[in-house]
């Protein structure tokens, strides 16, 4: 199902198949403004790594119990090519995305209602 102009339901679904959170169907329509507003700034498609994890899939992976992973307000988004890691920070900022955490692939991106930067 189409969620925005560039991003459909699917791209959050849980990666382990189970068809929760109705495949990404119920994914917080705030985040996936958010991520609309950063493919806009960098000017080029987002891959989601991550969108929603169901519970077993997030102990699976290591997540912490409560991740916003779970709740269907969270997605991780890969470095595109030829964009700086800091550029890509810098755009979650812009964008209004609440909690942001860097790594090495690209930035976890959130909106859990409160600022969070790790």
């Amino acid at each position: 199902m189409k969620l925005s102009a560039h991003f459909d339901s699917s791209e959050f679904a849980c990666k382990c198949g189970c068809g929760g959170l109705h495949n990404g169907a119920d994914i917080n329509p705030r985040l996936v403004q958010v991520l609309e507003r950063m493919r806009a700034i960098i000017g080029k498609p987002l891959v989601l790594s991550c969108g929603y994890r169901c519970p077993a899939h997030n102990a699976e992976v290591g997540g912490v119990s409560n991740s916003q992973h779970i709740y269907g307000t969270a997605a991780d988004v890969q470095c595109p090519e030829g964009v700086m890691l800091q550029t890509l920070y810098d755009a979650a900022v812009t964008a209004g995305a609440d909690g942001i955490g860097i790594y090495s692939w690209g930035v976890h991106v959130d909106v859990r209602g409160y600022p969070a930067r790790w």
